[in-house]
């Protein structure tokens, strides 16, 4: 029941930030949405930036399992682009948010879960330290975040190309002495 009321309340913010920039979503404003007690919603989360985070954890969890199950690496960075396509308006919203600084660090871990994921189930022999993984995925979930802002912007960014680029920066395929 817990998790159902979480995405419930999830939900409700989601269909909020459709419309509205997320400094003018307030706790009284979600719950009179979601039809719920401030009680219940501060059971279930401390304030708006944890309901956020939440939507972030639980989509992400999301998109690792359907790009698990993709039949391949640009398959599953496809079902990513179009993910962040889909949700534009509201990534847009939270990017000219007053909080960018922290949404922009819960991007950057929501993507370092992904790609973390993503090296698990595409090269779960990779011999690396566990220090020199971190730095990596951070490094790579960075560049993904500033790659897709930049991106989102652009109107005439070919998707398949991009696919195909990031694709090659994660595999190593882009750099001088790499073959595809």
């Amino acid at each position: 029941m817990r998790e159902g009321m979480k995405t419930q309340i999830s939900e409700a913010f989601s269909q909020l930030l459709e419309k509205v920039d997320i400094d003018k979503i307030t706790v009284t404003r979600l719950i009179e949405e979601c039809h719920i007690s401030r009680q219940t919603f501060y059971y279930h989360f401390h304030d708006i930036m944890d309901v956020l985070e939440w939507t972030f954890k639980h989509a992400t969890q999301i998109l690792v399992q359907k790009s698990l199950e993709a039949p391949d690496q640009s398959v599953a960075l496809m079902l990513y682009i179009s993910f962040i396509k889909q949700h534009q308006n509201k990534f847009k919203r939270l990017v000219e948010s007053k909080k960018w600084f922290q949404i922009e660090g819960m991007m950057v871990k929501a993507v370092t879960v992904y790609l973390e994921n993503m090296a698990k189930n595409t090269a779960p022999d990779l011999e690396i330290s566990y220090d020199d993984m971190q730095v990596m995925l951070r490094f790579y979930a960075c560049g993904f975040v500033g790659v897709l802002i930049h991106c989102m912007e652009d109107k005439a960014v070919n998707e398949e190309r991009l696919i195909h680029q990031i694709d090659r920066i994660i595999t190593g395929k882009m750099f001088p002495g790499k073959h595809e």
